[in-house]
């Protein structure tokens, strides 16, 4: 089987704990980790040394996206950065005939979504917004137990998200807080 290759747009901690490292620890068997493009620099040292195997994948700044994918050649590429540049990367990757993964919100204004959807009607490439909150570990375990049928027969679900104190206050003090940048 011929490995699937993704770069990442964006090394934040979450694509390093929910995109970087699985490929590494859970799907090195069929995911190959090619490129990584960030606006900071330290976040490409703290992948290195956070992730063993990252150290000689290449980096790139944000204006190096056609560079990043003439040398590394993905197949898809993660859009996980700040949300405000998600439909620009996702519309690059499209243009090249890449599929595009990205985090939720796939944009931030409707303007941003309606040229992302005529860029992949234009595509040989595909766009996948996710949200990575249903791959944490304790609610792959719930999936399971009621896929298993080990909790009877499920006729609701209410789900109730808390952000702590410590993640609120870190939230809301780096770019998330500001509408443009988030939506």
């Amino acid at each position: 089987m011929q490995k699937r290759r993704y770069a990442v747009c964006g090394v934040s901690g979450r694509a390093i704990a929910m995109w970087i490292k699985p490929i590494y620890e859970t799907f090195s068997n069929c995911a190959e980790f090619v490129g990584m493009l960030d606006i900071d620099p330290m976040r490409f040292k703290i992948c290195k040394k956070q992730v063993p195997g990252t150290e000689n994948v290449p980096t790139y700044m944000p204006d190096e996206f056609d560079k990043m994918v003439e040398e590394t050649r993905p197949d898809a590429v993660f859009v996980v950065g700040k949300d405000c540049t998600h439909a620009q990367y996702i519309i690059k990757a499209l243009e090249k005939g890449l599929d595009a993964i990205t985090e939720k919100p796939m944009t931030t204004n409707w303007e941003d979504a309606i040229k992302v959807r005529e860029a992949e009607r234009k595509s040989k490439g595909k766009v996948t917004c996710t949200f990575n909150y249903r791959y944490n570990p304790q609610h792959k375990l719930i999936k399971e137990l009621v896929l298993a049928g080990k909790v009877g027969r499920v006729t609701h679900v209410d789900l109730n998200w808390y952000i702590d104190i410590h993640h609120g206050a870190s939230y809301f003090n780096r770019w998330n807080r500001m509408r443009e940048n988030s939506g």
